[in-house]
């Protein structure tokens, strides 16, 4: 997530980066009014079993707005998209933020798992991860689509 939120601000400089969420929750990034990458999905791992947009275990219950201003860098403008983690009958809600800059042109990605600690019986290792988001499809988007794709240790981690 750090490699993408980074690259999404030495990429913004140079380009015109515009988000657009749909109402299940699926978002894209446009460059220069190209689509570039399109969501994948959401997902925390808890309780030893993942929890996912893509069986409703993770089911989204509203999509939100809000704006601010940072000191540093400027207002921004923000979509949450609001899901439901049923742990055993305990909800919490779950907030990912997808924020766009106004001063600069860059995309920020935020998640909040909210007041309850994801446990697991086994602790997960540097090659795990415990929740998914931002998430993006790797595909072709056109016959025209030139972008690269990279890996580390055989798994397909970014664009270029």
């Amino acid at each position: 997530m750090h490699a993408f939120i980074l690259l999404s601000f030495i990429f913004g400089c140079w380009a015109d980066l515009q988000v657009t969420v749909d109402q299940k929750g699926g978002y894209n990034i446009s460059v220069n009014n190209n689509l570039w990458l399109r969501s994948a999905r959401t997902a925390l791992y808890a309780d030893d079993k993942w929890y996912s947009t893509e069986d409703n275990s993770l089911p989204l219950t509203s999509i939100t707005t809000a704006q601010g201003v940072d000191p540093n860098l400027g207002s921004w403008n923000e979509t949450q998209l609001n899901f439901d983690l049923n742990r055993s009958g305990t909800h919490s809600k779950v907030v990912a933020s997808i924020r766009q800059w106004s001063s600069v042109s860059a995309i920020t990605f935020h998640l909040n798992t909210g007041e309850h600690v994801l446990t697991n019986s086994k602790p997960l290792d540097t090659n795990h991860v415990s929740t998914v988001f931002p998430s993006f499809l790797i595909e072709q988007t056109s016959s025209q689509d030139q972008r690269g794709f990279f890996t580390f240790e055989g798994r397909s981690i970014g664009l270029i």
